[in-house]
C-alpha cells in the first residue's frame, strides 16, 4: 500500500499534504507524521496536514508536527489548503473548512497566494517575567488555537533561536504544554521580522504562520502596527496578516504558496520508524 502526498510550501513552512477522505491511515497518523517529515528517511518536512470529510464544511483538516503530535493549527498550512483542494478536484474557490482550532475560511489569490481567515486571538498577555542567560526578561504572549510567545530584540539576526528558543518553549510561565516562541524586530512602519521556534518540530522554522498572526495582533496592542502587518520571516519571504476592527474576528493570513513536487511513500516505510531525525 502506497500513500500519495503533495508537498508544498507556504512562505517556508514546508509541508506533506494527504487526501485522507478514505481514513485509510487511521490509527496510523502518528507514525506516519514521524516518518514522512523525517528529512533522511522519508519526505521531509515541518509537519503534516490531512484532508478528511465533513458533514457540515467542505472537508476538516488536521495538523501533525514532526514528533507524531496533533496540534490544533498551522496557519501557512491552511493557506496551502486551497491550493491542495483545487488539484483534488474539489470545488472552490473558496473553502470552508475546520480544524481543532475552529472554523476557517481559505482562498488561493493566484496560483502562488493564498489567505486563510484565523480564529481571534485570545487571552493576549503582556510584559510577562521569564528569564534568558540568568537574567531577567520579559515576553508577551498569546492563543490563537495554539499559544505563541513574544520576545522582542533590536536585532533578530543575532538572536540564539536553538538556545533561547528551546528555554523559552517551557518555561514555567507558559505552563506544562509550553509555548511556540517568536523572536521579533520591528523595522519600519507596520512592518516586523520574526524567528520562530516551534514546539514539536522543537526547533526553528522558515516561517509561522499563525506566530505572525499572533506576533501582529500583539504589535497593534502595543501600539506599534496599524491594522495591516507585513512580517519578514527567516525564508525571506513575507507573510502579510490583516487585522480586524472587531477583536472578536480573526486576523486574516496572506503570503506565498509552492507547490514542489508530489508522491508516494511505501506504507511499510513507516510501520517502524525509530526516531524522527532533523
Amino acid at each position: 500500500m502506497t500513500v500519495r502526498f503533495v508537498k508544498m510550501s507556504g512562505a517556508g513552512n514546508d509541508l506533506v499534504l494527504v487526501d485522507h477522505r478514505e481514513g485509510f491511515l487511521h490509527g496510523r497518523e502518528e507514525a506516519f507524521a514521524r516518518v514522512a517529515c523525517d528529512r533522511r528517511r522519508g519526505i521531509g518536512a515541518d509537519g503534516v496536514v490531512l484532508l478528511e470529510p465533513d458533514d457540515e464544511r467542505d472537508f476538516t483538516v488536521r495538523f501533525f508536527n514532526p514528533d507524531g503530535g496533533e496540534y490544533e493549527l498551522c496557519g501557512n498550512g491552511a493557506r496551502c489548503i486551497p491550493h491542495f483542494a483545487r488539484e483534488l478536484g474539489i470545488s472552490g474557490p473558496e473553502y470552508h473548512f475546520r480544524s481543532q482550532a475552529g472554523q476557517h475560511v481559505a482562498r488561493a489569490i493566484d496560483d502562488h497566494t493564498a489567505w486563510v481567515e484565523l480564529n481571534p486571538v485570545r487571552h493576549v498577555r503582556l510584559d510577562i517575567p521569564v528569564d534568558l542567560d540568568g537574567k531577567p526578561a520579559q515576553m508577551d504572549w498569546g492563543d490563537i488555537g495554539v499559544p505563541h510567545g513574544a520576545y522582542w530584540t533590536s536585532d533578530v539576526a543575532m538572536v540564539p533561536v536553538m538556545k533561547w528558543g528551546a528555554h523559552l518553549r517551557r518555561h514555567p510561565a507558559f505552563g506544562a504544554e509550553g509555548t511556540n516562541v517568536s523572536f521579533v524586530e520591528a523595522v519600519g512602519p507596520s512592518r516586523l521580522r520574526i524567528r520562530t521556534f516551534e514546539r514539536g518540530v522543537e526547533g526553528e522554522t522558515f516561517a509561522c504562520g499563525s506566530g505572525s498572526a499572533v506576533v501582529a495582533t500583539i504589535a497593534r496592542a502595543k501600539g506599534l502596527v496599524g491594522d495591516r502587518v507585513d512580517l519578514e520571516v527567516r525564508s525571506g519571504d513575507v507573510l502579510t496578516v490583516h487585522l480586524p476592527a472587531d477583536a472578536s474576528d480573526g486576523p486574516r493570513l496572506a503570503g506565498p504558496v509552492t507547490r514542489s513536487f508530489a508522491g508516494e511513500l511505501e506504507l511499510e516505510a513507516f510501520l517502524d520508524p525509530g526516531p524522527p531525525v532533523r
